[in-house]
């Protein structure tokens, strides 16, 4: 549904992943535009079963304007923050620095235990997993994101060494990416 990125505030000494600014500013146009047609309809023609489509549309449209998933790494601050939540109603956790271990990039097929064979098939599709393994408890991990192999195309690989030169914290990969997964089928 959305597609994250990272970007980097100048002013502030941070770097945000989430969904782009941009992206949310363009759904809430929308949602504005056809929450004002609906609004027009019925006004002139009165209630109609068929407006109730623009309605949900427009409602969906804001609420994906309204909507924040983002990781903030701030190094002024030394910490990771999360932030997640509609509008202004947020739940934020920050995670230190010093208590993070690394960032690591890890990879699954979905569907078969870790200890089987790793084959990806129609039905067991890999997929790659970014998130921030803490100091304190080795299995507590927090994940950024989890995207199918095929829709990352690298992306993932990509920034997760990005954000840990960013942060200073160690980075981990379990396996180089698996191109063999990302060729589409032609016949």
């Amino acid at each position: 549904m959305f597609t994250y990125d990272l970007k980097e505030r100048e002013k502030k000494n941070q770097a945000v992943y989430g969904p782009s600014r941009i992206m949310r500013a363009i759904c809430g146009v929308f949602a504005f535009f056809i929450a004002v047609g609906f609004l027009i309809a019925l006004s002139e023609d009165g209630w109609h079963p068929s407006y109730i489509f623009p309605l949900i549309l427009s409602l969906l449209a804001l609420l994906i304007a309204l909507y924040r998933d983002e990781w903030i790494m701030d190094n002024e601050r030394k910490c990771f923050t999360c932030i997640w939540g509609l509008g202004p109603f947020v739940y934020r956790k920050s995670y230190a620095y010093d208590d993070i271990k690394r960032i690591e990039l890890t990879h699954f097929v979905k569907g078969i235990h870790p200890g089987m064979e790793q084959k990806p098939s129609l039905t067991h599709r890999p997929f790659c997993v970014l998130s921030i393994r803490m100091k304190a408890d080795e299995d507590e991990k927090h994940d950024l994101e989890i995207m199918s192999e095929r829709s990352s195309a690298g992306k993932l690989e990509r920034l997760a060494p990005l954000m840990a030169a960013y942060t200073g914290l160690e980075y981990y990969v379990d396996r180089p990416r698996d191109i063999r997964t990302n060729i589409k089928r032609v016949f």
